[in-house]
């Protein structure tokens, strides 16, 4: 997937050294795409740098109404600049990823299927699943792709998970347990202060869970290939009492499957900590990022071992340019969504499900929308 190696903050995805292969210059621009939006700026930067130099895709136009953010965003990518929403739609783009906090990107992503244009919406897609029934709906009546924004399909990691337990040489999987912690992140690149769109509950649906939380629920749904039942869920918070949302969490979940799954994140952790085990009938899983990124299989004879120990180097930055490139070839080539708009709608529903269940203190019975096949 990577060319760079350790050459980026974990949590930021800032530049920290630079060990780059260079690629050359593309000889063709590919598809013409849009950025809107600089608030969630570690993706936003992190979809310009994954994608600087592609012959896959080029990002011909970026929009932010903040003038300080369309600068940096221009600076950052060459791309013609529109602080105009409508005239940014209508630009010579085929489609646009949003980057822009949570509580716009129902705004445009209706405003780019008015004018034709497919959409790749970071994660999470909505502030609700019920946002994210409308923005479906929106781009089904206009025939454009509305793909979903979780990365981690493409970490080298989760794919050679995914494959490993579709050989079936584990057996049935039965739990997952996930603990992604990291610290806060500040509102800017320039401003140091934690008052930002991760903190604000108009702008986010959730605070230090959900900013990572959400990838786990996406994982299991995709790994385990199963959906979630129901939710006992605490919220906490522990460190930042000046902000209204959590900066702890922890869900424990009921599986379409029979099996189980616990996701603890947070936002006040001094480094990031990502750690992954699958537990299956014949064996299990387990991945961990520090001190080194490393993942564990153990259980099947095939693997001629009691344990079998991968070392794989890779960033999310990289994962975010295979998000992108899928999104490309989704739409230049007519490829199925490898993550649609559904499934981002069902990490909603089971997000509004896991706060539901942290409000009132009980168990809550996840819900979901059926949807007629397009």
């Amino acid at each position: 997937m990577s060319n760079r190696q350790n050459a980026f903050d974990d949590v930021t995805g800032e530049r920290i050294s630079t060990s780059v292969v260079d690629t050359g210059s593309p000889t063709d621009q590919g598809v013409r795409i849009g950025l809107a939006g600089y608030d969630l700026w570690p993706h936003a930067l992190g979809f310009c740098e994954a994608l600087e130099g592609s012959s896959a895709v080029t990002i011909a136009a970026v929009w932010d109404d903040e003038s300080e953010h369309l600068q940096r965003l221009v600076e950052r990518t060459g791309a013609v600049g529109y602080a105009n929403l409508e005239e940014f739609c209508n630009s010579d783009i085929a489609g646009a990823i949003i980057t822009a906090r949570t509580s716009r990107r129902c705004e445009i992503t209706l405003a780019l299927a008015a004018a034709g244009k497919h959409v790749l919406s970071d994660k999470p897609m909505a502030m609700s699943a019920a946002e994210g029934y409308t923005m479906i709906d929106a781009c089904r009546s206009a025939g454009v792709v509305l793909m979903g924004g979780y990365n981690f399909r493409f970490w080298k990691t989760w794919q050679l998970m995914k494959q490993i337990l579709d050989s079936g040489e584990l057996g049935k999987p039965f739990h997952l347990y996930c603990a992604y912690n990291t610290g806060m992140i500040r509102r800017s690149e320039w401003e140091d202060t934690l008052l930002s769109d991760w903190t604000e509950p108009a702008s986010t649906p959730g605070g230090g869970w959900l900013t990572h939380g959400d990838h786990a629920i996406d994982l299991i749904r995709w790994l385990f290939e199963t959906e979630f039942v129901e939710v006992l869920a605490d919220m906490r918070t522990l460190k930042y009492p000046e902000f209204e949302v959590e900066d702890y969490g922890v869900a424990h979940y009921l599986l379409g499957n029979g099996g189980t799954a616990l996701i603890a994140s947070d936002a006040i952790s001094p480094q990031a900590r990502l750690d992954v085990t699958v537990a299956c009938e014949h064996g299990g899983m387990a991945y961990t990022l520090r001190p080194e990124p490393k993942l564990k299989v153990w259980g099947p004879a095939s693997l001629g071992a009691h344990i079998v120990e991968y070392s794989i180097t890779e960033n999310w930055i990289d994962a975010l340019g295979e998000l992108a490139k899928a999104f490309a070839a989704t739409i230049s080539a007519g490829l199925p969504a490898v993550v649609t708009a559904i499934d981002n709608v069902r990490v909603m529903e089971v997000v509004d499900a896991t706060y539901q269940s942290a409000r009132e203190s009980r168990r809550v019975t996840i819900s979901q929308r059926s949807f007629d096949p397009e």
